[in-house]
């Protein structure tokens, strides 16, 4: 699990380099409050070309904008409204602008002229109520080029005020200049009317592009062409007199058709002259890079690469959809043939113990191992924590230990516990012979994980005590016992899973980690291809393909599912391993229920104990102690049910500090960060010698 973990998180570490720049721009770009905002919806553009000396291919452009305001609070009326103005080279020259005018233009037709600020303002502080000298009613051109550090955005600034939520219009007028480029056999005006982050709120879009009679080509020597929206192009009326003395270009274009992908967000139009044409509207453009080179058979290429891209992507993006589905099958098919293969490989026995509760306790297992049985097919259960309560509590039950208070005044919390060790050799009467002989008493045999805690408390113990929170401090600090401690527990279960007849083999969960392994794997594939992959490729032509990377990203994240769940049931068990999981499980679903709460007949107090002790293992102590307050009223001839602390939180939380406790010293000795050498031999204190050995004078 550790490796997969590792494998996500050098994925996710990569995806989040590799895609950097663009996340950060994206954050840039996010709005963090809805509620505040000030879109273009509504745009009256007009172009008209001016061929004149000194003009270098220049065209005036005047444009009408609708701004909706959406101010999120009152206290805070004043806004910078802009509209982007891209500066960019094309073939060598200069695509700039040169602001005129700008106008508010109010419901009745008056206007309101706007005056040119002297330099850009942003922050709030920048506007003073005091001096208008920056605005509100002014304008600022920010020429570019773009940087976020010296503030230039190539773009105009309207700054106003007042405005909480309404509609406002406002006119500019520019100049574009080397819009108009003159080449060897053809000339072509190219403009770029919006694009980008600007359109994504556009309701209306209309434009007029004018170009004057004497400019104008003849029919047979020029063609037109649209770019933009989700469509490829947009259509487009030509007129001859509905500004006289100019040919116009006009379109209009609604809500519905402004549609737009990351691909195609841009509304652009061209003009390309050739024949007896070729140079009627750039006697005076700019001499770019290509002036008096033959580039028509070049643009009508470009036009026509244009037009294919689109239907060809059409063809691949069906081409990637049945692609898909023959991968989604493949995917089905493998997963299904990998799950039969595990069944072929190993024998999987059938419980012959009936599936359901299990009033009784089955055997006297070792708890530890009872939790690891009873939740190999399941995995929801981590049984460290909670096993080392199930092991003390067993500990008391079988009289090996008894905790108590250190003061009786003071509660029952970790630092007023201890440990006191009640297993001793005792002089009994032998009932053989008759004779005083020294015999141990008779206690119950201790479990493999049992004996190993019982040894770990003997180790630090003196006098046959040992406070709590000594406890819990040796064990952090002796790295090399707790560790082998820790190992030995985990060990402890395998070697009664084998020895006693459970397991088929030491590594009995083999086949359920392969698949889920894969299932893992399958997890991954499915993520990816349901978000990277498919945030990727809408950012190109293939958009979303159909579908096709959802289809193949479901179809992996369905199958991870299916070999999760059939994962838990590959557990190596044998005949015996399966019947005692049913009643282990069994035993679970009883002590896990409310039928234990409700049924009337008597338990005895032994039983509640090991219920508990159980219970315990399987982390739903609550459960019994509940029902043991309800339904055992002589609870308190019990010596472990009448002590408060182990039916407590305190109790669950003390094993919890001792699971950090082993946990980090466990740690340490495997990245050796203990001493284990050194130039001299160290004298252990008390503390390290087991009580047996210990000689009192």
């Amino acid at each position: 699990m550790k490796k997969n973990s590792s494998i996500i998180i050098f994925i996710v570490f990569m995806l989040i380099f590799a895609y950097s720049e663009g996340l950060l721009d994206f954050l840039a770009e996010i709005n963090w409050n809805p509620f505040d905002y000030a879109r273009i919806t509504d745009v009256d553009y007009k172009a008209v070309l001016v061929d004149e000396p000194n003009s270098e291919g220049k065209v005036v452009v005047t444009e009408r904008l609708t701004f909706d305001i959406h101010a999120a609070s009152k206290n805070n009326l004043f806004w910078e409204l802009w509209r982007d103005l891209p500066e960019s080279y094309i073939d060598g020259v200069k695509v700039d602008y040169q602001v005129n005018s700008v106008k508010q233009i109010l419901d009745d037709g008056s206007e309101i002229v706007y005056e040119e600020s002297p330099r850009l303002y942003w922050e709030d502080s920048d506007y003073l109520a005091s001096n208008k000298r920056y605005g509100p009613g002014k304008w600022f051109h920010s020429e570019g080029p773009y940087s976020e550090s010296a503030r230039n955005y190539e773009c105009v600034f309207f700054y106003v005020d007042g405005l909480y939520r309404e509609k406002v219009t406002f006119e500019i007028e520019y100049e574009m200049h080397n819009a108009a480029l003159r080449y060897g056999d053809c000339s072509e005006l190219y403009l770029s009317l919006y694009s980008e982050d600007s359109i994504k709120y556009l309701e209306s879009y209309k434009a007029q592009i004018l170009i004057p009679n004497k400019d104008m080509p003849q029919a047979g020597n020029y063609s037109a062409y649209t770019y933009g929206t989700n469509s490829n192009r947009f259509p487009f009326e030509e007129y001859d007199s509905i500004n006289p003395g100019y040919y116009t270009f006009s379109f209009e274009l609604n809500e519905s058709q402004l549609k737009f992908r990351p691909y195609n967000e841009y509304i652009e139009f061209s003009l390309i002259s050739y024949g007896e044409d070729s140079h009627i509207f750039t006697d005076y453009a700019s001499r770019n890079r290509y002036y008096g080179d033959a580039v028509l058979e070049e643009l009508n290429q470009e036009q026509k690469e244009y037009d294919d891209t689109y239907a060809n992507y059409k063809n691949i993006k069906l081409i990637v959809l049945l692609i898909s589905i023959v991968i989604a099958y493949l995917i089905i098919k493998y997963t299904i043939k990998r799950n039969k293969k595990i069944k072929e490989e190993h024998i999987f026995y059938n419980s012959t113990i009936p599936e359901g509760y299990f009033r009784d306790i089955p055997s006297n297992l070792d708890p530890v191992f009872a939790s690891t049985l009873a939740f190999c097919k399941h995995g929801t259960h981590k049984t460290d924590a909670d096993g080392y309560s199930s092991i003390m509590l067993s500990l008391v039950r079988k009289d090996y230990i008894e905790l108590a208070k250190i003061n009786d005044l003071n509660g029952w919390t970790t630092n007023n516990v201890k440990i006191i060790i009640k297993y001793k050799p005792q002089p009994i009467m032998s009932e053989l012979t008759g004779n005083n002989t020294i015999e141990p008493k008779k206690l119950e045999p201790l479990t493999p994980t049992e004996e190993q805690y019982f040894n770990l408390i003997n180790r630090y113990a003196r006098d046959g005590e040992l406070s709590m929170n000594n406890f819990q401090s040796r064990v952090s600090i002796d790295y090399q016992n707790t560790n082998s401690f820790v190992k030995n527990i985990k060990d402890s279960i395998v070697n009664i899973g084998i020895s006693q007849g459970y397991f088929q083999k030491a590594d009995f969960e083999e086949p359920k980690k392969q698949m889920k392994s894969l299932a893992t794997k399958f997890l991954i594939f499915g993520v990816l291809l349901v978000t990277v992959v498919n945030l990727i490729s809408y950012q190109t032509y293939l958009d979303l393909a159909y579908g096709s990377f959802f289809i193949v990203g479901i179809t992996f994240l369905i199958s991870s599912i299916y070999l999760r769940k059939n994962a838990n049931k590959y557990v190596l068990l044998t005949q015996l391993g399966e019947d005692e999981y049913n009643k282990w499980r069994g035993l679970y679903n009883f002590l896990n229920s409310e039928t234990l709460m409700k049924e009337r007949t008597v338990i005895e107090l032994p039983i509640w104990e090991q219920y508990l002790v159980y219970a315990t293992a399987f982390g739903i102590s609550e459960k019994v102690i509940t029902a043991l307050k309800i339904r055992c009223p002589d609870m308190e001839m019990s010596p472990m049910l009448s002590n408060p602390y182990y039916t407590s939180r305190s109790f669950i939380h003390t094993s919890h500090s001792f699971r950090t406790a082993t946990r980090s010293a466990s740690h340490i000795a495997h990245s050796g960060g203990f001493s284990g050498h050194g130039g001299y031999r160290r004298r252990r204190p008390w503390w390290w010698r087991r009580p047996e050995a210990v000689t009192k004078i």
